[in-house]
């Protein structure tokens, strides 16, 4: 989704490298701000935009001002040039995973019908319902394990139907405006 979207906001004019998932240095102390400040600073020097997730746990506003905002603001302290977006799904991102069919038919059979919730950012438990569709289309091994196969399969425009992926793809483009400004360019 990065290099799809930065090269629809720079077409021509942009570089996306891989993607790393990161955490705190080891052993993390303190509070989740100061994490967050020590995980950017650890990979200061080779990432240039930072994605900082925070389950929504239904009340998303509320888990960005707690779990979020402190942390890239702590982080603005050392590094006032940080490009960041906030990906804060309305509980949690299991619910994203439930969009879309298709990559369920991937995974269960190009005939499979899975149960997939109308609305998956209602979900009261979004993992309980992934673990029940994957196991009623008989699948063994545990949701956990497909994570990545969701994050790279799930079809953006069906993402993009759910309102906390639109905020989050609207931040994410921010922040790679951002690099683009710090980098010299203009949008």
């Amino acid at each position: 989704m990065l290099a799809a979207l930065a090269a629809s906001l720079f077409p021509g004019a942009c570089e996306v490298e891989n993607s790393l998932g990161i955490d705190a240095p080891h052993p993390a102390q303190g509070a989740r701000a100061e994490r967050i400040a020590a995980a950017i600073a650890d990979r200061w020097a080779e990432c240039t935009l930072f994605v900082i997730h925070a389950d929504g746990a239904s009340d998303p506003e509320s888990a960005q001002r707690s779990c979020v905002d402190p942390g890239v603001e702590a982080t603005r302290c050392a590094y006032p040039s940080l490009a960041a977006a906030s990906c804060v799904p309305v509980r949690e991102t299991e619910a994203w995973m439930l969009v879309d069919g298709e990559v369920f038919r991937t995974l269960l059979g190009s005939g499979a019908q899975p149960a997939l919730p109308a609305e998956p950012e209602r979900e009261a438990d979004p993992k309980l319902t992934l673990g029940r569709v994957l196991k009623d289309g008989g699948m063994r091994r545990r949701p956990e394990r497909l994570y990545r196969l969701f994050g790279e399969e799930v079809s953006l425009e069906a993402l993009r139907t759910l309102p906390a992926f639109q905020l989050f793809e609207t931040e994410l483009a921010g922040a790679i405006r951002a690099v683009a400004r710090s980098q010299g360019w203009s949008d």
